[in-house]
């Protein structure tokens, strides 16, 4: 069989702690071999090869022997199994690996907001994703972290040019309408022309309760979200 890098491997932290057991049992490799009933010449040795770490995948009844020769049990190891068998799942890790690779192409901020939403997601899937559909789902909301950290700069251009204080409500409600803007014209791209003309209406309704309509921002602000949106520009791959 050949063994993965990912898989369980006996560290020398898990032959440090046997060794102690044998050490408080008071008993030589030697006679450590005799008592798992492997005096066979040069089980002593494997017995030493096990405590420095040296032994990688021991059998799970060559373990067991030796514990029982100790007389002790899996409990006296069991917080280093279970530091183990608690971490994600071979697929998991290559899944993140692949997700990870997206860090060098996308800038901190927007890197930062996909490691959090693919570690989330991973923790709320019962079965773990394939490597490949799990690195589409973290690209395709990367591109969209992307362009909202566009959009988000280009409101604040538009407030600094109109002269609307970043800090008024009158820029909190631009900055609100943008977001809503661009969350209806994403969530509804493909979908009914219907459909989107209601959300639009109920938008733009919501627009002239707060006042945001006779602003001069406002229709500028508008068209260019549109433009934003329907320009594709999430949809592109990445690169770095």
């Amino acid at each position: 069989m050949k063994w993965s890098e990912e898989t369980f491997r006996a560290t020398p932290e898990l032959g440090e702690r046997l060794r102690g057991l044998r050490v408080g049992a008071c008993v030589t490799q030697q006679e450590l071999a005799v008592l798992m009933g492997r005096q066979g010449k040069g089980n002593h040795r494997l017995v030493g090869m096990l405590e420095l770490g040296k032994v990688p995948y021991p059998s799970l009844g060559f373990v067991a022997d030796y514990l029982r020769a100790c007389r002790a049990s899996f409990v006296d190891i069991a917080d280093l199994l279970e530091a183990y068998t608690s971490r994600p799942t071979v697929l998991e890790q290559r899944g993140y690996k692949r997700v990870r690779s997206l860090a060098g192409k996308l800038p901190p901020r927007v890197w930062d907001a996909v490691r959090r939403y693919d570690h989330k997601v991973a923790r709320s899937r019962r079965k773990p994703e394939s490597e490949d559909k799990r690195l589409s789902r973290a690209e395709a909301y990367a591109r969209s972290q992307d362009a909202q950290r566009r959009l988000d700069e280009y409101v604040a251009d538009e407030l600094s040019k109109a002269g609307i204080d970043s800090a008024s409500a009158v820029a909190f409600l631009l900055r609100l309408y943008a977001r809503k803007l661009w969350g209806v014209l994403n969530r509804t791209k493909g979908g009914h022309k219907r459909k989107l003309k209601h959300k639009l209406e109920e938008l733009n309704r919501w627009a002239a309760e707060v006042n945001l309509s006779s602003l001069p921002a406002f229709a500028a602000l508008s068209a260019h979200v549109t433009e934003l949106a329907s320009s594709g520009e999430s949809d592109q791959p990445l690169s770095s």
